[in-house]
C-alpha cells in the first residue's frame, strides 16, 4: 500500500511516500524566514505551502491514484482519544477557527484533504490534542483552572506500540510511562492504552525544557508578572519560548549547553542536570499515576541522545521499572504506521 505523508511544521514542510512501512522518497523542504514573513497569518501560507506539495509531487511523478491514503500530521482541534481519525471539513473548520490553538499542521490536513477530492482515504494520527486523561487528573487548587491535555501524542502513542511489538505484547495490555524529551518535555502515564494523566509544557504546567519554563512556584511568579507589568502577551512567550534552559544560559541548543559543561562552566552543568533532575521528578509522579508498578519508562525525543543526560536521569528511574531509550521521534514513520494500522484494520478509524 502507498502512502503519501504530509507534515508541516513551522519553518519546514516534510514529505514522503511510503511503500507500507518502507520509505520511498523522504524530503524535507525548508524555508527561508524571508519567504514566510511575506504571509501575514498562518493560514495565509495555504498557497505557498500547496505550491511546494505539489512540485514534490510532481518531481518524483506521483500518482494520486496509485495511493492507498494521504496521512497529514494532526491539527490543533477539540479534544480527541486517541486514534486514526478521517480529515473532513469540520476539522479543517475547527482548526482554522483557532479556538483550540494555532498549528502549522492544519494546513497540511486541508492540502490532503483537497489532494484527496473524495476519493483517497484521508487520516490523520494522534494529534496533539488527545486527551484521555482521568477526571481527578483536571482538577487543579483553583474551580476556575483546569488542566488540560496537549502533549506529543504521535510520538508518544507510537513508542508504547513499538515497544509493546518489540516484547510481543499489545500496547493496551501494558503499563507504561512516556517521556518525550524535546524542546518542551511530556511525561505521561499510559495505563491499559490510554493516558491517564500528561504533564503540559506549552502550557508552562512539566519539567522545564530547552525553552519552556515549566511549572513554577505560584506566589513568585505572580511577584514577578507584575513587577514587570507583563502583558498577557509577554507572560506566553516567556512560557513556551522564553523560558527553561534559554533563560538560564541564553542557548536553546542542547548541544551547545554540552559544549559549555565540557569547557568547565560550573553553572551550565548546574542548570542541565537540574533540567534531568524534573524530569526523573516527572516521571516518578506518573508512575504514581498509575497505581500499580510499570511495565517500563520509555525515554524518546532529541534530548535522549545524550549520554550526559541519561547518564543523570537513569539513578532516579532505573529502580521503578526497565528503561527504553529510542530517541528516534520520526513523525513521519509514526503517521505510516498509524495509517498502516487503519487500512489493516477499518473499523479502528473514527470520524472526527
Amino acid at each position: 500500500m502507498k502512502l503519501f505523508i504530509i507534515n508541516i511544521g513551522a519553518s519546514s514542510t516534510k514529505l514522503a511516500i511510503y511503500n507500507n512501512d518502507s520509505e520511498e522518497v523522504v524530503e524535507t523542504i525548508r524555508h527561508k524566514s524571508e519567504d514566510l514573513l511575506k504571509f501575514e497569518g498562518l493560514w495565509d501560507q495555504l498557497e505557498y505551502r500547496r505550491g511546494v506539495i505539489t512540485s514534490f509531487l510532481e518531481r518524483n511523478s506521483v500518482n494520486l491514484k496509485d495511493l492507498a491514503a494521504i496521512v497529514s500530521r494532526g491539527p490543533v482541534v477539540k479534544p480527541l482519544e486517541s486514534g486514526v481519525y478521517r480529515i473532513n471539513q469540520e476539522m479543517i473548520e475547527d482548526a482554522r477557527s483557532g479556538i483550540y490553538g494555532v498549528h502549522p499542521c492544519g494546513l497540511g490536513c486541508e492540502i490532503a484533504l483537497e489532494l484527496s477530492n473524495d476519493e483517497i482515504p484521508c487520516f490523520t494520527v494522534d494529534p496533539p490534542c488527545v486527551d484521555e486523561m482521568i477526571d481527578v487528573a483536571r482538577i487543579t487548587g483553583l474551580p476556575e483552572i483546569k488542566r488540560i491535555s496537549f502533549f506529543q501524542a504521535l510520538n508518544h502513542k507510537a513508542k508504547g506500540y513499538e515497544y509493546a511489538q518489540k516484547i510481543g505484547k499489545k500496547y493496551e495490555d501494558l503499563n507504561i510511562v512516556v517521556t518525550h524529551l524535546g524542546s518542551g518535555i511530556s511525561v505521561a502515564s499510559h495505563k491499559k492504552g490510554r493516558v491517564i494523566d500528561v504533564t503540559n509544557g506549552l502550557a508552562g504546567d512539566s519539567p522545564f525544557g530547552l525553552d519552556r519554563v515549566g511549572t513554577l512556584p505560584a506566589e513568585e511568579w505572580a511577584e514577578y508578572c507584575i513587577a514587570n507589568q507583563l502583558s498577557l502577551s509577554d507572560l506566553k512567550k516567556i512560557i513556551n519560548g522564553g523560558g527553561g534552559i534559554k533563560a538560564h544560559l541564553n542557548t536553546n541548543n542542547a548541544i551547545e549547553v554540552e559544549e559549555m559543561i565540557k569547557a568547565g562552566n560550573k553553572h551550565a552543568k548546574l542548570i542541565y542536570e537540574a533540567m534531568a533532575f524534573q524530569v526523573g521528578k516527572g516521571i516518578g509522579a506518573a508512575a504514581a499515576a498509575l497505581t500499580v508498578k510499570p511495565d517500563v519508562i520509555i525515554v524518546t525525543g532529541g534530548l535522549a541522545n545524550s549520554d550526559r543526560f541519561i547518564n543523570y536521569l537513569t539513578p532516579m528511574i532505573d529502580w521503578m521499572a526497565p528503561l527504553y531509550i529510542n530517541p528516534d521521534d520520526n513523525e513521519i514513520m509514526s503517521l505510516a504506521k498509524g495509517a498502516l494500522r487503519g487500512l489493516e484494520n477499518p473499523n479502528i478509524i473514527k470520524d472526527y
